[in-house]
């Protein structure tokens, strides 16, 4: 299996992917797709079928803006909830494990939105925010790592990132824009504390919880994609979350690398049995219409999110084959 290492001269090559609030969405072509891309684009629609249709059009064809959204905080498995707040492109939704040694969070959110939706959404579920003790950061971006300072300063929770993006964060950045505007931007926001590191393999436990990091850098230098051991109706299962992005970004070698790292990524995932499909940008894979069937689910029938060992290695291959028409695009 590949590992992967990062040198610290490298992460400048990933400072234009750490902009706040950037778009994680791709430019439309202008010009018709060459025969290498449209072979992708064609192999991509096979794998996907139709229970994947949806993220495949996503991916490989229309990347869009969608509306954001607020379903409220809501129970996806027995441990396992979401707070998507205003879950869109430029949202992260926040995942919460209750354990029994307290509570473990997977990406805060922005910083302007913990007391207005982070906080109020735990409290919604029955959860006392001052029993949050584990907060993962999937990867350096203000919209993941944003809240995590608060929970710092105000509940002594331990913060886990991998040690390239504890550097990445750290990284100096232009203000958006010039002139007026760059005099007016908002200030920056606090960073967290380097605390704890995040190693590829390593379990990270809270009580009866824990989830396996897989290193899966890309977006940024040291993204994370996530393995949870969850239960619905004391029925374990286990899910998946990329936690680097979804659509590849940057120049040739780093839509590489991207593929590279979904491929890891897959290894590691059959090996665990993931078969429940999770995002941190929920935007593309049916969030709306599972949490929809979840609200109408009847006793006995399956948990929507439940997509199966095989469904979830045809997401991440979707995911590659579409990686890989971007990656020929920039060719043309």
């Amino acid at each position: 299996m590949p590992k992967f290492s990062w040198v610290l001269p490298a992460l400048t090559i990933y400072a234009l992917l750490a902009l706040p609030a950037r778009s994680q969405q791709q430019p439309a072509s202008t010009k018709p797709d060459s025969p290498e891309v449209q072979a992708h684009i064609e192999k991509a629609k096979k794998i996907a079928g139709t229970y994947w249709a949806q993220a495949e059009h996503f991916l490989c064809e229309a990347p869009r803006a969608n509306q954001a959204s607020d379903p409220g905080p809501v129970k996806l498995f027995d441990n396992f909830w979401a707070i998507p707040g205003q879950y869109s492109v430029g949202n992260a939704v926040t995942y919460v494990l209750p354990s029994s040694a307290g509570i473990m969070l997977i990406d805060p959110g922005h910083a302007k939105d913990v007391e207005t939706q982070l906080l109020p959404g735990l409290k919604t579920l029955g959860l006392d925010p001052a029993n949050i003790k584990v907060v993962i950061l999937a990867h350096g971006h203000e919209d993941h790592f944003g809240g995590s300072a608060y929970l710092q300063q105000h509940y002594g929770a331990h913060v886990y990132m991998t040690a390239a993006d504890w550097d990445f964060i750290n990284i100096p950045r232009p203000p958006a824009g010039g002139g007026n505007a760059a005099a007016n931007a908002a200030p920056p926001v606090p960073l967290p504390k380097k605390d704890m590191v995040a190693f590829e393999g390593v379990p990270i436990t809270l009580g009866d919880q824990s989830v396996t990091p897989v290193f899966i850098p890309g977006h940024t230098p040291g993204s994370l994609g996530l393995i949870i051991p969850v239960k619905d109706n004391g029925k374990p299962h286990v899910a998946g979350m990329v936690g680097g992005g979804f659509i590849a970004q940057g120049n040739a070698s780093q839509v590489q690398e991207f593929i590279d790292s979904i491929q890891h990524f897959e290894e590691w995932t059959k090996r665990m049995k993931v078969d429940v499909e999770i995002q941190n940008h929920p935007v593309f894979d049916g969030f709306a219409d599972k949490l929809t069937a979840l609200r109408a689910r009847k006793p006995g029938e399956p948990n929507p999110f439940v997509v199966g060992e095989a469904n979830y290695t045809k997401f991440l291959d979707l995911m590659m084959e579409c990686a890989r028409a971007t990656r020929d695009r920039q060719k043309d």
